[in-house]
């Protein structure tokens, strides 16, 4: 082996995730976003493990042969039982609000950042929303009154991680569809017009932030266009 290809070796190595780990813990994966993260995960072979409510559907998540932690992610003692239930490389949270639900989405990412901290479990990539910090400029006006609470609650949660000392990567998507993918989207440390973005494409750019250790510490805006959405509000 020449010197060029092992360095190249050791390099691939340092930017994979710890293959002696228990691979991911997925908050938010018995649907949507996390629900396409873990089916990306296991179809390659990587350890899932999802934190479910003691009342979710995990019909789904037993079919892809993912293992799941029963607990509420507004009880901190649940959080930490499952985050030091394994040595996982990373942790994922895509843990968003619901109507007539109190809505996880400060409380719920509190307590994750609180027991990674305890357990020294490192790697979190979490999903917002567009709106917080400079991102802003990316909502349209309309939109600014009506997600104004959820988007205060992103705030929250973010600032929370960047006080942290994690490993932190956060992804803010803008409106997400549940139409097939696209792959009509792409990360951005910058903001750009933006559309839809399909939960799947979505899942794509968390595995992808997961596997490259350069998205450390970055806050990527979500540039997405759903095709399928687009012509659905041009017919309107």
């Amino acid at each position: 082996m020449t010197r060029a290809v092992l360095l190249l070796f050791i390099g691939i190595l340092s930017a994979s995730p710890d293959a002696d780990a228990d691979g991911v813990l997925i908050f938010g994966a018995t649907r949507n976003t996390g629900l396409e993260v873990a089916k990306i995960l296991s179809a390659r072979g990587e350890p899932v493990t999802a934190f479910v409510r003691p009342s979710s559907d995990v019909g789904e998540l037993e079919q892809l042969g993912v293992s799941y932690f029963k607990g509420d992610a507004m009880d901190a003692d649940d959080v930490a039982a499952a985050i030091t239930s394994r040595d996982f490389n990373a942790v994922i949270s895509t843990l968003g609000g619901g109507r007539g639900e109190r809505p996880p989405d400060l409380v719920g990412t509190i307590n994750i950042v609180d027991a990674m901290e305890r357990a020294n479990t490192k790697r979190l990539i979490v999903v917002t929303i567009i709106g917080p910090g400079k991102s802003m400029v990316m909502v349209p006006e309309p939109q600014r009154k009506s997600l104004g609470g959820v988007i205060a609650l992103k705030v929250q949660a973010e600032n929370y991680i960047f006080d942290s000392e994690l490993d932190y990567t956060i992804l803010r998507p803008g409106q997400l569809t549940s139409n097939p993918r696209s792959g009509i989207i792409r990360i951005s440390e910058d903001t750009a017009p933006t559309g839809p973005v399909t939960r799947s494409d979505l899942a794509d750019m968390v595995v992808k932030v997961y596997d490259d250790s350069s998205s450390v510490g970055k806050v990527y805006q979500v540039i997405g266009d759903d095709p399928l959405a687009t012509v659905r509000m041009d017919r309107q």
